[in-house]
């Protein structure tokens, strides 16, 4: 649903945030829709002054942390319902956002927000719960490149995937579109693309998981939770 407006894409499940119009008519950033962007484009960069926050409303988005030789680690993919760019203070970007596909993004002057979450609570407990739940999410990204090796980290992160589309109705039976490629996946994981390849090699060997023509399947979820150490408590959205 392209057109719906903020308002109503908040409200909805499983987010929730229960504003009565009384306590919505004053803020004119509710009704917004969502802006389009092409795969691969950037939304706004590492480095620059940016006033706005973003909530995905549907696709797949990349914040990365570029380096001075060239290389880039990938933080997290901002999926459906992800708030992205809350900050303590204004300042330059930290990391630069893209679209990795086709992203539908709303986007909200920071003030604007943080004065309405001040004023109403449904809009504080709602921005409250997704930055901690971030926060968690950021966490287990740091695990995984600092201390699971690559069979593990590869598992934990697929199966992340899967729970957080879940949540929206994006993934089935264990299976779901994803649009990484091999690089992308490389710069989520901390390895080299080689090295990804022959770790979903080994994973598709041993009937764990495929992920083939851009679809994972998760083939063995009992086997595939064990090898990550895989808790999803982490992604409670509630």
């Amino acid at each position: 649903m392209h057109n719906q407006t903020l308002l109503q894409f908040i409200k909805s499940h499983p987010i929730g945030a229960s504003l009565t119009r009384d306590e919505s008519e004053p803020y004119s950033f509710l009704k917004l829709v969502a802006k389009e962007y092409k795969a691969h484009s950037i939304v706004s960069r590492q480095g620059e002054v940016d006033t706005r926050i973003f909530i995905v409303q549907s696709g797949w988005a990349c914040l990365q942390r570029g380096l001075q030789n060239g290389d880039r680690q990938i933080i997290d993919t901002p999926l459906r319902g992800d708030i992205i760019g809350v900050r303590a203070v204004d300042g330059p970007s930290i990391a630069t956002l893209s679209a990795i596909s086709d992203l539908s993004l709303f986007e909200i002057p920071r003030r604007a927000l943080a004065s309405a979450t001040l004023l109403h609570r449904p809009l504080g407990n709602m921005l409250t719960r997704a930055i901690a739940r971030q926060n968690s999410i950021l966490t287990e990204h740091l695990m995984n490149t600092g201390r699971r090796n690559a069979m593990s980290r590869t598992a934990h992160f697929l199966l992340e995937m899967e729970e957080r589309l879940s949540a929206y109705g994006l993934a089935s039976g264990g299976r779901y579109e994803c649009p990484l490629t091999q690089q992308e996946l490389a710069d989520i994981l901390g390895l080299t693309p080689v090295h990804v390849n022959r770790t979903l090699g080994e994973l598709r060997k041993l009937e764990m998981i495929s992920f083939k023509a851009g679809w994972v399947e998760v083939l063995s979820r009992k086997k595939l939770v064990a090898l990550a150490g895989f808790d999803k408590e982490y992604l409670r959205l509630m």
